[in-house]
């Protein structure tokens, strides 16, 4: 399971990467003025990882922060205006199609435009935009893990070069080395626990709004099981009409409120049939909490976005064994380029 290699790599690659892009943050021009708009542009995992960070780039600037998909930034994009906006955009392939499109019209309006990516010699990095090549390698399997959660730590890095802080590194390796295998267990003893689900539920909101939606991605693309993300408030509100007594509800919690809320959701679905679980980050424990060990470092807390999926990346991976189903491999690996979504390398 080749998927395996790069989840574990990601304790190293997480624990480096703010010091690695520094320099580079330091230089460019996009982000040598405090902007008092930022947009938000990408798909799929690469706008789940923007959205995992928009909260600090917003806590950090004060700046109003809007997300547009590539087509809506087309369409309709941001207007000039007396405010100073920052495009930052994310394409970990760098071969999406709509995304250069429009990095290429942002740099047209002369917005200042900063695109995170992983490739190195990808088309998004001839658009004129200021680029971050995460130093991560190459990442050979279908679904992509290790590339999100370092695309959540360089937007966080952003929001830091923006807001005058620093990354504090320090123990962040050990401490994420043990989630990664804690993690892997707590995955095994979901599987165990409750077999295959007919439908998943993920709920999370601030930073794990971008978990919840990127790990419901995983999970389906990985395992074919039926998964959607929500934010807590919304799934709340009536998206867990959809599930059944084969289903599993998984909240994840940051804060002690969020506990409260997500302990009082498995309480709720207990009597009703549906299973429910709790990612618990808030260390304020509830019945529901699925058994992982997370960084506890003071000052580290406003990072969990970087690591909260990788328990449910592992249990996509889990679920897929489960089914009989490789777990390197998309579960229909060739739809985006049957879609047109992405520029084919040979092109």
């Amino acid at each position: 399971m080749q998927i395996g290699t790069y989840i574990r790599r990601q304790p190293k690659t997480l624990a480096s990467l703010p010091a690695a892009i520094g320099a580079e943050l330091d230089s460019f021009t996009s982000l040598r003025e405090t902007p008092e708009r930022i947009v938000l542009l990408g798909t799929g995992s690469s706008m789940n990882a923007l959205l995992a960070g928009a909260e600090a780039l917003e806590e950090g600037t004060g700046a109003s922060v809007i997300a547009k998909e590539p087509e809506a930034f087309l369409r309709l994009p941001p207007r000039p205006s007396g405010q100073s906006t920052l495009v930052l955009a994310a394409s970990q392939s760098g071969m999406s199609i709509t995304t250069i499109e429009a990095v290429r019209l942002s740099v047209e309006r002369g917005f200042p435009t900063l695109v995170i990516t992983g490739e190195a010699d990808s088309l998004i990095t001839q658009t004129g935009a200021d680029i971050i090549v995460m130093p991560i390698g190459p990442e050979t399997v279908g679904p992509k893990t290790m590339g999100y959660t370092a695309t959540v730590m360089s937007v966080l890095a952003v929001a830091a070069r923006l807001a005058g802080k620093t990354i504090d590194e320090s123990g962040l390796l050990a401490e994420l080395e043990r989630t990664t295998e804690t993690g892997l267990a707590a995955a095994k003893a979901l599987v165990s626990r409750f077999g295959v689900p007919d439908y998943i539920l993920v709920a999370g909101q601030a930073t794990h709004l971008g978990t919840a939606l990127e790990t419901s991605l995983k999970i389906a693309e990985i395992s074919g099981v039926p998964t959607a993300g929500f934010d807590t408030e919304e799934a709340l509100h009536g998206h867990v009409y959809g599930t059944t007594n084969n289903s599993l509800v998984v909240a994840v919690a940051q804060t002690e409120t969020e506990a409260k809320v997500a302990a009082n959701l498995g309480e709720a679905l207990a009597e009703l049939g549906p299973r429910s679980v709790v990612l618990n980050l808030s260390g304020h424990p509830t019945r529901f909490d699925l058994d992982v060990s997370w960084p506890t470092a003071p000052g580290q807390q406003w990072l969990a976005g970087c690591w909260a999926p990788i328990p449910l990346q592992w249990y996509g991976c889990e679920l897929a064994i489960a089914r009989g189903i490789d777990p390197d491999k998309m579960i229909y690996p060739n739809l985006g380029k049957r879609l047109n979504v992405r520029i084919r390398k040979e092109a």
